[in-house]
């Protein structure tokens, strides 16, 4: 029994989805129902196959015998709820682990990211900063990992670009080599509007990788900045005119999006995955060849690119409040000329604003994305009102709605 249980752990490790773990795991069980590694090392098997339920399973029974695998299985389930999206089950795992452990800096790292991703973002974040605290008295040798961690949880609990750079800063101090963390840190410097700084670590960046692609639309990113800053200065804009359009933050938020899988694109495989059969059927198909189309510049394009619109009449298939359906690049396309071909007749579509359209209720009333990435709702004669934070928001919300996995942190909560 004991050299499968050893084999199964070896395997485990190599190769973790190897169906040879759970085969020699099971002979152990058989013998021995109440062997607790074999019960571990399957649980870890059925986690990394996918298995999150019979794996929650697994890590429960042994937890329940509260003997001294108990903060292993407690470890276990803190890391499956986390990949579950679970939030509020994380955070009472990782609570119950720095419980029973308060010295392992990355136990303290885990309770501020599970903190932060159930919106308990700025205690998170302090236990995040103690978390690297308590690495450099403990594990020095560690430290840099922990400062990447620290900047990866930060990036992914949506911290602000004022608190995720410092934090960047010190992690390229620790390893200059890290180009993940470095070319993240640049986008923060353009979020910060410190679009020197960020083309020069763009450039450190391109030459350690001249084929560095982020790299260097950071570089174009900053210098596109730097010429608008330049021009505006001789044509009496002022930095607040540039910041009123919100697009530094918006490109902040799509490579931050990105890098965490919450972006548009992420958000419309997943809806994809959970559509019901009723919705599903009123969508057209992706717009085959977009080549040439100025259709948008920052959610229409992949809106159309994966459903080209939706039949009308249609909208109340989503099962929201008010029933808007998805428009095609040809309606946008069309709708756009109209309002370029008259705009005083269009007086709620300001020439000098940020807007595109992207849904209607067939009625005269259309949800819009404006400056900043927002999602509006706009209805002759009346003021936008606010829907969502973005198109991406909107659709991961209908992903919930449907079931689905949600990965995006949870709201803030008060302090």
């Amino acid at each position: 029994m004991a050299k499968d249980l050893d084999l199964a752990w070896e395997l485990l490790a190599a190769q973790p989805t190897h169906p040879q773990v759970a085969e020699l795991a099971l002979r152990v069980l058989a013998a021995q129902p109440e062997r607790n590694s074999a019960l571990m090392a399957l649980g870890n098997h059925r986690h990394a196959c996918g298995e999150l339920d019979e794996a929650r399973r697994l890590f429960l029974q042994v937890a329940g015998r509260r003997d001294g695998w108990f903060t292993m299985a407690a470890r276990s389930l803190r890391r499956l709820e986390t990949t579950a999206n679970n939030h509020d089950e994380a955070l009472r795992w990782a609570r119950t682990v720095v419980a029973e452990e308060q010295e392992e800096w990355d136990d303290r790292m885990q309770l501020g990211h599970a903190q932060a991703r159930a919106g308990e973002h700025e205690a998170g974040w302090r236990h995040l900063d103690e978390a690297v605290a308590l690495c450099s008295r403990t594990a020095p040798d560690d430290l840099s990992e922990a400062l990447r961690k620290r900047a990866e949880y930060l990036l992914g609990s949506f911290a602000p670009p004022e608190r995720f750079a410092p934090a960047a800063e010190e992690a390229i101090r620790a390893n200059a080599a890290d180009s993940w963390v470095a070319v993240l840190l640049g986008f923060a410097y353009m979020a910060q509007y410190r679009f020197e700084d960020a083309e020069q670590l763009g450039l450190r960046q391109l030459r350690e990788d001249p084929t560095d692609d982020v790299a260097q639309s950071l570089v174009e990113g900053a210098r596109a900045m730097l010429r608008i800053v330049e021009k505006a200065r001789d044509e009496d804009i002022t930095l607040e005119d540039i910041q009123g359009t919100g697009a530094v933050e918006m490109a902040w938020r799509q490579i931050r999006d990105e890098q965490i899988g919450v972006d548009l694109p992420s958000a419309l495989a997943a809806l994809d995955g959970v559509l019901p059969d009723g919705l599903r059927a009123t969508l057209r198909p992706g717009a085959e060849d977009l080549a040439g189309q100025k259709v948008g510049s920052m959610a229409a394009k992949h809106l159309v690119a994966r459903h080209d619109g939706q039949e009308a009449g249609t909208g109340a298939a989503w099962g929201t409040d008010e029933p808007f359906r998805l428009l095609s690049a040809a309606e946008i396309l069309a709708m756009d000329a109209e309002i370029e071909a008259d705009p005083a007749a269009h007086p709620g579509w300001p020439e000098n604003e940020v807007w595109e359209q992207v849904m209607t209720d067939d009625a005269g009333a259309y949800l819009v994305a404006v400056a900043f990435g927002t999602l509006v709702k706009r209805r002759p004669g009346q003021p936008d009102e606010p829907v969502a934070a973005s198109v991406a928001d909107w659709i991961w919300d209908r992903v919930a709605a449907f079931g689905g996995s949600d990965p995006r942190p949870a709201p803030r909560k008060p302090e």
